[in-house]
């Protein structure tokens, strides 16, 4: 075979590859549960810009190593011009820098499930916006069962000066079907006790400060109105709020929240990071002299540690992580509990399956690259196995408090951990965006499938 026909076999193999990758994308996004409120959420999205801003300043310092390396040692002489070596072809202008990862990516979300029914959306995401480098992250969705979710974020990597970060987002979402399970570590799973209509908006803002190049400390406030109300009933399934009507938090409320975070991360890398930690330590605070309905304290402790087997193609993943809400009883609404369940920690289980004044949870991740190939982005695909386990704490007696009713009447309790497992694939399109299709299984539910934005861990 000649070498032009493999060239073309080879083009035609990556093109086949990424038409492949993005029909996944677009068929399986409507189980994305990216909706799901995460409490370190604003942590995450400012250490993604911290670490493209680290490559960034190394590839930077790369470029000025390798200029100085080339540099030639002797003037040509007067009056003389340095001329390119021969066969040597300059770049055409308005080419230079095409060799560049693209800053930004989009991809549709297309499909069908028995929740939502027909659905779609769009995620699109920029990290150099105007000529202050800011990052815009977009996603918008709806679905014909009533689902909506938009999302805007947009930080300044350099307020005002290198060292202070600045990020600002609003988010609406709602769903008329939301699913409630119970309270505590129960086993009423697969179905649930009760839906309800939620709906939430919340704006943030978030102002970062590097102490040093793996050291930052966020400062941020967040408002918070949430609804919670009948909704669209299906089958024999009861609303929540006839059901569970004295339920701390049963009708919604308002929330002025203030945190402050501290956030570690050494990793070298944003689309497929190969090695090293991300640990972020947060406490966030709602107490009733902001104006707030309720009062309580949540701190929250993240870390993970990734390390390259043999060679970077395969990387091994661990993730180890917990909160603790500090608050009297009927102090802290249900849907603001300590939960499990969804596309970041027990995936096999839905959204929100479990809930408890606390968590914990680990997960173990064994990533292998499958390919990479320049098609409008580099693209990156890895193929994953994981492994989760995980559980809530809450005892009888202060279920049933929170619930309003007698211990009798509510689901028993027990001390048994959770686990789910399953694969997937990781897309990276550029340093731009990573596409996370995870499909988990458990005791409860086979074969659950997520899209998501963004790494695990």
């Amino acid at each position: 075979m000649s070498l032009l026909s493999r060239e073309k076999v080879a083009e035609g193999l990556r093109a086949a590859a990424l038409r492949l990758a993005l029909a996944l994308v677009c068929a399986l996004a409507p189980v994305a549960a990216d909706a799901e409120e995460d409490p370190i959420a604003t942590e995450r999205s400012l250490i993604d810009v911290i670490q493209a801003g680290r490559v960034e300043e190394r590839k930077a310092e790369g470029g000025k190593e390798k200029a100085e390396e080339e540099r030639p040692t002797e003037k040509p002489e007067t009056g003389t011009a340095e001329q390119p070596e021969q066969g040597a072809v300059e770049n055409p202008p308005g080419t230079a820098g095409t060799d560049q990862p693209r800053s930004w990516a989009i991809l549709p979300q297309v499909g069908f499930t028995p929740e939502k029914g027909a659905n779609g959306g769009v995620k699109f995401k920029d990290r150099d916006v105007t000529s202050l480098h800011l990052t815009l992250d977009l996603a918008a969705s709806a679905a014909i069962k009533g689902q909506y979710h938009l999302d805007t974020v947009l930080i300044s990597p350099s307020f005002f000066t290198d060292r202070l970060l600045l990020l600002a987002e609003g988010e609406y979402y709602s769903d008329p079907t939301k699913e409630f399970f119970g309270l505590g570590n129960n086993d009423v799973g697969p179905d649930e006790l009760s839906t309800n209509r939620y709906e939430r908006i919340n704006g943030t803002l978030a102002l970062g400060l590097r102490l040093s190049r793996r050291f930052a400390m966020v400062a941020s406030g967040e408002f918070v109105d949430i609804e919670i109300s009948r909704g669209h009933l299906e089958g024999s399934t009861p609303s929540t709020t006839s059901r569970f009507p004295d339920m701390a938090g049963i009708d919604g409320g308002r929330t002025n929240r203030l945190a402050l975070s501290l956030l570690y991360n050494d990793r070298e890398d944003v689309a497929r990071p190969t090695r090293g930690w991300n640990i972020i330590a947060k406490a966030s605070w709602v107490p009733h002299g902001l104006g707030n309905d309720f009062d309580y304290t949540r701190y929250t402790l993240d870390a993970s540690y990734l390390y390259p087997l043999i060679w970077r193609r395969q990387v091994l993943g661990l993730h180890l992580g917990g909160q603790y809400i500090d608050s009297k009883r009927r102090q802290t609404p249900f849907y603001e509990l300590a939960s499990l369940g969804g596309d970041r920690d027990l995936r096999g289980f839905f959204e929100d399956r479990f809930l408890g004044s606390s968590n914990v949870i680990t997960n173990v991740e064994y990533r292998l690259k499958l390919i990479d190939f320049h098609f409008i982005w580099d693209v990156q695909i890895d193929g994953v196995v994981f492994g989760d386990a995980g559980r809530v704490f809450y005892s009888d007696g202060d279920i049933a408090s929170e619930l309003g009713q007698p211990v009798a009447t509510i689901p028993p309790t027990n001390n048994d951990f959770r686990y789910s497992y399953g694969g997937g694939t990781r897309i990276a399109l550029g340093e731009a965006l990573v596409a996370r299709i995870d499909v988990g299984f458990s005791d409860e539910e086979k074969g659950l499938v997520y899209l998501v934005f963004g790494h695990t861990f």
